[in-house]
């Protein structure tokens, strides 16, 4: 699972669905979501079967709905305030599309549909695209709150420099790889608890064994440069950001040990290299 565009018209549930899920810290493809759901390429795919495929991942999605603009928006902000991601129905009930948050009078969405899928909307912005139009002519605002049915560990929290950051068209490698960042990460971290003492931030971790990873991972295999070795380096730091994800002082060791795997492999796996025993 990562931050790219649908590659059908009919394909805009299913990522919308996966990237609520990638909210919650799930990672899920969009094709098992399109399998769990029915998606077709003559109907897409309705809302009883993202239900569906929600529930199948153990989420439940909550219906909201509203006829006035201002109520819609306080109701979607009350889900956004509870830490859930919202899925709404938009373009008169012809695509679907996800809500991360709402910071500075701004909202968050990713949008499958767009070529950079992350987008930030004022709220006229996205009362426009929402705005449903019955056959009578009655407007209306619908939309889902992903609820999960388990506790969940760690949530990702997207701030508007966040979100314009993967944006970046420099930062496109980080957008098409996320979840393999996290994967890695969350092997190496934990997420921060209230409880959680003697820890520090991969920000902090960084600061203190960045020069010495990169510079051992250079030498040994001699191809990669400093600039390269540290991108990789600041987009890890990034995602645990992101989940708020934490290396304890007594695993800090073994993460110096991950870390510089983890850049040699990326090493061997772009430049190859030859048995040397």
């Amino acid at each position: 699972m990562s931050f790219y565009p649908q590659p059908n018209k009919y394909y805009c549930g299913p990522f919308a669905l996966k990237y609520a899920f990638v909210m919650l810290g799930i990672f899920k493809n969009e094709n098992s979501i399109a399998k769990s759901a029915g998606s077709t390429w003559w109907a897409g795919t309705d809302e009883i079967g993202l239900a569906r495929a929600a529930k199948k991942f153990h989420c439940h999605m909550n219906y909201f709905r509203a006829e006035e603009p201002s109520s819609a928006l306080e109701l979607l902000d009350r889900e956004l305030k509870k830490g859930l991601p919202c899925i709404l129905s938009v373009n008169n009930w012809g695509h679907w599309l996800t809500v991360l948050g709402y910071q500075k009078e701004r909202y968050i969405i990713v949008d499958s549909g767009l070529e950079r899928v992350i987008a930030i909307l004022t709220p006229k912005q996205l009362l426009r695209r929402w705005k449903y139009i019955d056959e009578e002519g009655c407007p209306s605002y619908d939309g889902y709150s992903l609820q999960p049915q388990f506790k969940v560990s760690t949530k990702a929290l997207f701030t508007l420099e966040k979100a314009r950051h993967v944006m970046y068209k420099k930062n496109e490698n980080l957008a098409k790889k996320w979840d393999t960042y996290f994967n890695d990460l969350i092997n190496i971290c934990r997420p921060r608890t209230p409880n959680s003492y003697n820890i520090i931030s991969v920000n902090e971790f960084l600061r203190r064994h960045r020069n010495t990873l990169i510079k051992k991972v250079s030498f040994w295999h001699g191809t990669p440069n400093y600039k390269e070795l540290q991108k990789i380096l600041q987009n890890f730091q990034f995602v645990a950001e992101v989940y708020d994800l934490v290396i304890y002082h007594e695993d800090e060791k073994r993460a110096l040990i991950d870390f510089t795997s983890l850049l040699m492999m990326y090493a061997c796996g772009k430049y190859g290299m030859e048995a040397i025993y």
